[in-house]
């Protein structure tokens, strides 16, 4: 009877809960928010490149200008191109055709005079002969009846994939277009559909388990842990005391001009903001160091909140500070939009015209002026089409976070610049979070994972928008339960197995290359398991996700479900399989396998691989074509191996060479100097942080398994970027940069150290110098590369 009344109680509690989210999905599809069907929008605009890269044509009378377009993945509705206003005299005019470069017809014609120019130079042409698809290549053709100056080009390449000729001849940079295609939306009813289904899952998770009074009840104690309640009205004073100093140390260096490169008597908001939290972390400090020696966590994460705040705050709300930022920022707007598929104009700017190509507002004056502009064109309410396509992509799961800021900084009516940090504060906060469960997690090394947690690179693309610090996160957590687990002795619960499992799974769905560290997990010794069924399913589902991943780098993620529902049932049947024969049958079995997947590799890669690879990305010049560049390495594989390992310890894994970059730098803004003191603390911590707890069974075969596997990656890593991003048969290899490293850190320095060595030293110092010391590199670091110079 009792289990019946469970029943019934589960039951009402699904069935209300599944109504309050079919009562969530009628109010967004009456509403309007979901959106689908067919929609215009921009996906070239070179007019960035014309700012700091302008090119002076002068275009004579018999001169013949073509320019290549990039392939829409709709259909491509105009183009606009871009013309000196000023220039064009009476009897000028231009002939501008379309042409359809593969049947060598012209699919149509306009004659420009210069006399409707909008304000901003552009003149758009529709096309309405016929349907342009993304399976054509396609060019303008211009020409003039007089010697001219008024067509605006770039002196670098602009526009991805599309050359630039003039009487035949191939020029640099490309002529300065907008490019508009009408494409099928990816269905945001589906994604409202999923979202509805996760809060109503939610909400039956807080209601039926009382989750939120287990919340209320855990913030209580951590409240009562740490004395806030007690020194409430003392804490309040003393931050109040802090940012009152802070105000006026600040009013002192700027009305004196202490610091030369300030502008006399000009207030900066940021310098003051970061006193503030360097005198803060001192009294976080202080008023926490009982807690250094048994709960060090406690200490270091409220320390890494301050200093993360700070980082977010002093980045400058640009959208390519950081590697392929305007990408990542682009997406997060998509997502945080998903249901409606649209955005406003001043988010689409900000894609299009952000970065170095502007070379950053590098005074505080010049980011109050270009922060004021987005502001205005925001406050016009223009919408534009969102990023849609980022709906129907697996790694969208990275940008959830950012995407939730935005909308809650649109909700509260904020600045447009509030509510672009506010999204970046997002990916902060899950970085400090995912940071902190991995720190307490372990038994013994929370000092190896509060180092690399602070390693300079990991803070500051926290502290952006990018996809970086998720993967890292959720790889130090995954790696940290596992570690965790080996170095207790008791039976793993199932909470700890689900953690590990899916936060690897969360790691690697933005970037699927780093699926080897699946098979870490099957290190698990068979009687830390509750029985031999869970054992069976767990390495099932190891096994499973790796080979999915791997998969899934070569697959659309449409078919990640069933690719996984299918491998997991086919290796759970060559298990039940292989139970019933001999172990010389396993043996024969194992062989031929093994000869079979050799014949099955070499097939596809060297056959279907080059056909689904096709050109690769353009980006890394006109020569890269990811095809050849496979069947390059399939035809000189000792050559290709000299490469690789030339590159690999010659440059990319040499200190000297690209390893420093993530000790050191903040993207674009610039480097800091205390690189150096960042790795060589890091490897004395590997080594020093050892306790008894590290002699667990297994240690040293763990230690060389995930040397292999790192090593596995790291040339995957690498290859991945000679076959997509390099010029065929080139003797080094392009674009691999060392921030794709930091994932495979938590693991390798957590084990690369002899767990023969234990530490001596006082807890309580070890701990506040190792804590103090990474907390002082990236305050120091943020002073000298950001805030000392770029205000």
């Amino acid at each position: 009877m009792k289990k019946e009344g469970i029943k019934s109680n589960k039951l009402k509690y699904i069935f209300g809960c599944g109504v309050v989210g079919i009562i969530l999905f009628a109010i967004l599809l009456l509403s309007g928010k979901i959106q689908y069907g067919n929609m215009e929008e921009k996906y070239e605009d070179t007019d960035a490149f014309s700012s700091y890269s302008n090119r002076d044509l002068h275009m004579k009378q018999d001169d013949i200008l073509e320019q290549e377009l990039t392939k829409p993945q709709g259909t491509l509705e105009s183009f606009s191109i871009k013309y000196h206003k000023d220039l064009f005299s009476d009897n000028l005019y231009l002939k501008i055709e379309l042409c359809d470069s593969d049947k060598g017809k012209v699919i149509q014609k306009w004659t420009e005079h210069g006399t409707e120019l909008g304000d901003d130079w552009f003149k758009e042409y529709v096309i309405s002969n016929e349907k342009i698809d993304g399976t054509r290549n396609l060019k303008i053709k211009i020409t003039a009846n007089e010697e001219n100056d008024v067509i605006c080009c770039s002196e670098i390449d602009s526009l991805r994939g599309g050359s630039f000729t003039i009487n035949g001849k191939e020029q640099e940079g490309d002529v300065i277009v907008r490019l508009t295609q009408n494409k099928n939306v990816v269905s945001t009813l589906v994604w409202a559909i999923l979202c509805c289904l996760f809060f109503s899952g939610l909400c039956y998770i807080m209601t039926y388990y009382r989750v939120d009074k287990l919340i209320i009840k855990k913030i209580i104690i951590v409240l009562e842990k740490i004395n806030i309640k007690k020194n409430f009205l003392k804490n309040s004073i003393v931050f109040l005391g802090i940012l009152l100093v802070s105000i006026v140390i600040e009013k002192g260096i700027s009305h004196y001009n202490l610091l030369l490169y300030n502008t006399v008597g000009e207030f900066n908001e940021y310098r003051c903001i970061f006193f503030a939290a360097v005198m803060l972390c001192v009294y976080i400090f202080i008023n926490m160091r009982s807690y250094i020696a048994k709960k060090p966590e406690y200490v270091f994460i409220l320390l890494l909140a301050v200093v993360g705040l700070l980082y977010v705050i002093i980045m400058p709300a640009d959208a390519e500070i950081s590697w392929d930022e305007a990408i990542h920022y682009w997406r997060a707007v998509g997502v945080s939009h998903a249901f409606d598929g649209k955005t406003n104009a001043a988010d689409s700017w900000v894609y299009w015209h952000s970065g170095i190509g502007y070379m950053l507002p590098n005074s505080i004056d010049n980011l109050r002026y270009s922060q004021n502009n987005v502001q205005m064109l925001y406050e016009t309410g223009k919408i534009v089409a969102a990023n849609t396509d980022i709906l129907g992509q697996i790694i969208a799961v990275a940008y959830i976070p950012s995407a939730i800021g935005l909308v809650i900084g649109r909700v509260l009516h904020l600045p447009y610049m509030m509510i672009y940090h506010l999204g970046a504060a997002m990916n902060m906060f899950i970085y400090i979070i995912l940071v902190y469960f991995s720190v307490k997690r372990l038994k013994s090394g929370k000092m190896i994972c509060i180092t690399v947690a602070c390693v300079l690179n990991s803070v500051f693309l926290a502290s952006v928008y990018s996809s970086d610090s998720w993967i890292t996160g959720f790889c130090m957590l995954g790696t940290s339960y596992f570690i965790g687990c080996m170095q207790e002795k008791k039976v793993v619960s199932k909470k700890d197995l689900f953690i590990m499992l899916g936060a690897y799974v969360l790691a690697f769905m933005p970037k699927a290359i780093y699926f080897p560290l699946f098979l870490l997990f099957l290190l698990l010794p068979k009687e830390r398991f509750q029985n031999e069924r869970q054992r069976v399913c767990f390495y099932i589902s190891t096994i499973a996700f790796s080979i999915t991943f791997c998969v899934e780098m070569a697959v659309s993620f449409k078919w990640f479900l069933l690719i996984l529902f299918i491998v997991w049932f086919c290796i759970y049947g060559v298990y039940r399989l292989l139970k019933k024969l001999t172990k010389k049958q396993k043996i024969v079995i194992f062989v031929v396998s093994i000869l079979a997947c050799i014949i099955i590799e070499y097939f596809v890669i060297g056959h279907i691989l080059p056909m689904l690879l096709g050109t690769g990305d353009a980006r890394g010049g006109t020569e890269v074509n990811s095809a050849n560049q496979v069947k390059f390495i399939i035809s000189n594989p000792i050559k290709y191996t000299k490469i690789l390992l030339k590159f690999l310890f010659g440059r990319y894994l040499v200190f000297e060479g690209e390893l420093q970059v993530v000790f050191n730098t903040f993207g674009y803004l610039g480097q800091a100097s205390f690189a150096t003191i960042s790795f060589v603390l890091l490897w004395i911590v590997a080594f020093t942080d050892k306790t008894k707890l590290d002699m667990w069974k297994g240690y040293n075969k763990t230690k060389v398994c995930l040397i292999l596997f790192n090593l596995g990656i790291i040339v995957l890593i690498a290859t991945a970027l000679y076959v997509s991003f390099t010029p065929v048969g080139y003797e080094t290899i392009n674009g691999c940069q060392a921030r794709y490293l930091l994932p495979l850190f938590p693991g390798f320095f957590a084990m690369i150290g002899s767990n023969k060595i234990t530490n001596g030293i006082s807890t309580k110092i070890y701990n506040t110098s190792v804590i103090l010391t990474n907390i002082v590199i990236l305050l120091l670091s943020a002073w000298q590369a950001v805030v000392r110079l770029y205000y």
